[in-house]
């Protein structure tokens, strides 16, 4: 199970976009399953910080808060 530290929107991206691609999915799939236009997608898989993201991320740094996502890799044996 892939893991990353998020330090940063730029993290949480590159996370976003690993599992899509090892999901065989692409940027208008991903985006057509959860109701979000494609356009969304790309914004986020380039950690294009908003405003909520940079403030998040300065919260979590100044109290000292780590944040590790994972995810599991689809390899289709299921």
């Amino acid at each position: 199970m892939p893991a990353l530290q998020a330090r940063k929107p730029k993290d949480v991206a590159a996370l976003i976009r690993a599992a899509r691609e090892d999901r065989g999915l692409s940027q208008g799939e991903l985006a057509e399953l959860v109701a979000f236009s494609r356009d969304y997608m790309v914004d986020l898989e380039s950690g294009r910080p908003t405003v909520y993201m940079a403030r998040l991320f300065r919260v979590l740094h100044e109290l000292g808060i780590t944040v590790t996502l994972e995810y599991e890799v689809d390899d289709g044996k299921s």
